[in-house]
């Protein structure tokens, strides 16, 4: 045997289950495509909740040294139902979500993962840049076959960690099964120069019209903005017009200084992709565990793909080291609990996505009609709060079904 566990993919879950094994003394090789990681446009804001996770699992020292590390610590409702002023006062504390979080982490999805990469060496994990075409067996014996730097490599272990992300081979390979919702809403986001207009402290989920609309502030006047619309608007933000398309939709009355915010400079790809949530039923099979977003995601409009990626590396290495005997029976708590987990995510997401009307027929008088039944009825909102606090501290009757269907019909 090679190695104990060979993990494919040294993205943010990747990389913080390599650190985490490799901590606990435990040989962890991590087999990663990039030589230089990239912009993938999205991953770039961990909740409050999240944090924890990265405490838990001793990376939360790397991160916040990642290379323009910022904390975000008030949300502000814009929206197309008030005004600037009246937003602003509304302004939620982040810094009071969660104890010992200091607010919403905001860092570049390349920065991020190269400082967790960093983090898992020094824990004593090998990590292997530069990697083509691995292909696994999996069962009793496991082996990963892959090809670098023209030659092939063959590893054998005791496990392997599938966290190659949403368009996972090695998934694939293994025979999971993936479910998914039917997106409704297709993001467009991009990294801008705004030369300081926007707020450095504040962050939004906005609505004006057919816009949806995300703004996540980074250091260094960077500012990752997203606009969504509905996947069947006439006019989607692609093609070769996208960028001015994309920044002129900026030029709303919704945000102070929006004119100017309208004038930054592109500091990276224009890219679009579906809004959807995604998971599995068997995130362990015999040999192979996957985490992150091999293992399914969450619709991206209330950032939670980070914290679930570093929930995940935490759930599988406790259950790895709370039993030395690793197969899917020792390993379902992780599965159990992932489970339980994404539901609860999904239907907050959901909730939240309800509230905003985003996308509905006579949004204005459908979402005065939800707000209203809130307003008398505040515990059928309680699993708003997950998306900051996190799954596990909202009671579950919060998530009954029905609750969407109450809160539709209003």
């Amino acid at each position: 045997m090679d190695t104990d566990i060979v993990v494919i993919g040294g993205g943010v879950a990747g990389s913080a289950f390599a650190a985490r094994m490799g901590a606990a003394g435990f040989g962890v090789i991590v087999l990663e495509r990039e030589a230089a990681y990239r912009d993938m446009v999205r991953g770039e804001a961990m909740v409050p909740w999240g944090f924890l996770e990265a405490v838990e699992l001793g990376v939360a020292d790397a991160i916040m040294g990642a290379d323009g590390r910022s904390v975000i610590t008030r949300m502000v409702p814009y929206g197309d139902s008030l005004t600037v002023d009246a937003a602003q006062r509304r302004a939620s504390d982040l810094t009071e979500v969660v104890p010992g979080a200091p607010g919403v982490i905001a860092v570049g999805h390349p920065e991020l993962r190269s400082a967790l990469a960093d983090a898992a060496e020094s824990a004593g994990a090998t990590v292997l840049r530069g990697v083509r075409r691995s292909s696994v067996q999996a069962g009793s014996h496991p082996t990963v076959r892959y090809q670098r730097d023209g030659r092939i490599g063959e590893l054998s272990c005791r496990l392997v960690v599938a966290a190659d992300g949403k368009f996972s081979t090695t998934r694939a390979a293994l025979g999971v099964d993936m479910h998914s919702t039917v997106p409704r809403v297709k993001l467009t986001g991009m990294l801008v120069d705004d030369g300081g207009v926007w707020d450095r402290r504040v962050t939004s989920i906005a609505v004006d019209g057919r816009n949806q609309y995300i703004v996540i502030p980074r250091a260094g006047n960077r500012l990752r903005l997203y606009v969504g619309r509905r996947v069947d608007d006439p006019e989607p933000l692609t093609g070769p017009q996208s960028i001015p398309d994309f920044l002129d939709a900026y030029r709303t009355p919704i945000f102070p200084d929006s004119d100017r915010l309208a004038e930054s400079t592109p500091a990276g790809p224009c890219a679009a992709f579906s809004m959807c949530d995604s998971w599995t039923d068997t995130p362990v099979v015999d040999g192979a565990a996957l985490i992150g977003d091999a293992a399914g995601w969450s619709n991206p409009l209330t950032a939670q793909g980070l914290s679930i990626g570093l929930r995940d590396a935490r759930m599988l290495a406790e259950a790895l080291l709370n039993d030395t005997t690793w197969n899917p029976e020792t390993l379902s708590s992780y599965a159990r609990e992932r489970a339980e987990r994404m539901r609860r995510l999904r239907f907050s997401t959901a909730l939240t996505d309800l509230v905003s009307g985003f996308g509905m027929v006579d949004r204005t008088a459908r979402r005065s009609r939800i707000l209203a039944a809130l307003a008398e009825r505040p515990e059928l909102g309680s699993a708003l709060a997950a998306v900051h606090s996190g799954p596990w501290s909202i009671p579950e009757d919060a998530f009954a079904s029905d609750i969407l269907m109450t809160l539709a019909l209003a």
